[in-house]
């Protein structure tokens, strides 16, 4: 007798919930598109200006680069501070569909004001890395959410959750540091097309 199995394994929840998490992103840039797309005149539109808003004028490598990771990296620690909160999990959905809405706002008002090909292509190349990155720093948000919330209620070793915490701070280490290299790349690839 064959039996069935029924239950999700740790590799296929990961990439399950990490759909989910893309999925958010998606949702919110779809949202972000229609609401700045059907706008009428007294909405304003600075939220859509949050995020990559940095192909309007010439700029040195160094102002790209910043221009590029600022306001990711408030979106990446938001991301680490909400793992530390027993109640952060439904701000980490909120936040990333935030950013997803954000996006959405962006890549219409980029690809609205002509020259939409290289436009839109040179922004997805920046994008989807970004959201790519963001959506694993919020499973590792969740996930450590989860932690310290079964850590509060329940008998946990201290030992366990130390271990948790230095693998957490790594992970997001890790992230930091493919943020860093991927808005230098871009950056760099931006400011060469530029010139």
């Amino acid at each position: 007798m064959i039996r069935k199995r029924t239950t999700l394994t740790t590799t296929e929840r990961k990439q399950r919930l990490f759909c989910l998490l893309f999925g958010s992103v998606l949702l919110g840039a779809a949202l972000g598109s229609v609401m700045l797309r059907w706008q009428y005149d007294g909405v304003p539109t600075s939220w859509a200006c949050f995020l990559g808003m940095f192909l309007e004028k010439r700029s040195s490598l160094a102002a790209l680069w910043l221009g590029s990771i600022g306001n990711i990296l408030l979106f990446l620690m938001t991301f680490f501070l909400l793992g530390f909160s027993a109640v952060g999990q439904p701000f980490v959905w909120l936040l990333l569909l935030t950013y997803g809405v954000c996006m959405g706002g962006a890549l219409q008002m980029q690809c609205g004001s002509g020259n939409v090909l290289v436009r839109s292509v040179l922004l997805l190349i920046y994008f989807v890395p970004v959201s790519a990155l963001l959506a694993v720093a919020s499973r590792e948000s969740l996930r450590f959410s989860g932690k310290f919330t079964d850590y509060g209620f329940r008998d946990e070793p201290t030992d366990q959750m130390c271990h948790q915490l230095r693998m957490y701070c790594a992970r997001f280490v890790v992230l930091l540091v493919l943020l860093v290299l991927h808005t230098l790349l871009y950056s760099a690839l931006f400011y060469a097309i530029e010139m």
